[in-house]
């Protein structure tokens, strides 16, 4: 009888491979958001620094100075939070990153499995299909030797 066939499974393991890898896609999506978010408030902020740098020199008053410093101070937490979104991305897109390389193995191994299967199977079949040669040239022979028996009585 044929062995399990593992096209089923081999189809399985690549489907599952195939998600990881569309996972793994929307996890940089996710993180390369997130990072340019980040770099706009950076960059947000160092044009803020500058301009009070520049206002201070010109002398500016208590309630505009007052004013920037929060909008510093809110854009500096903004920063902190984003970082800290993009770490939490970071460390998904590690994990999705873990997950395929993970199924790409389970699919690989999979694959070689089926070979192995699939290389024994012919193994057995030939090693049947000698034995039936043998049989047959067995029977022929002793057909032959019977025959030749019969003829000479």
């Amino acid at each position: 009888m044929k062995p399990f066939s593992l096209d089923t499974v081999l189809d399985y393991r690549k489907r599952l491979e195939d998600i990881a890898i569309q996972r793994l896609a929307d996890a940089k999506r996710q993180e390369k958001i997130i990072q340019k978010k980040l770099d706009e408030d950076n960059r947000h902020l160092a044009a803020l620094i500058k301009e009070i740098e520049q206002l201070q020199n010109e002398t500016i008053s208590i309630l505009d100075l007052i004013n920037f410093e929060n909008r510093i101070l809110f854009l500096r937490k903004n920063i902190h939070s984003v970082k800290t979104k993009l770490h939490e991305k970071s460390e998904n897109r590690n994990k999705m990153q873990e997950n395929l390389i993970e199924k790409s193995r389970d699919r690989q191994i999979m694959a070689s499995l089926k070979d192995q299967q699939n290389r024994s199977w012919k193994k057995y079949l030939d090693k049947k299909e000698v034995a039936m040669l043998d049989e047959i040239a067995t029977i022929k022979s002793s057909l032959l030797r019977h025959s030749r028996l019969g003829g000479n009585d």
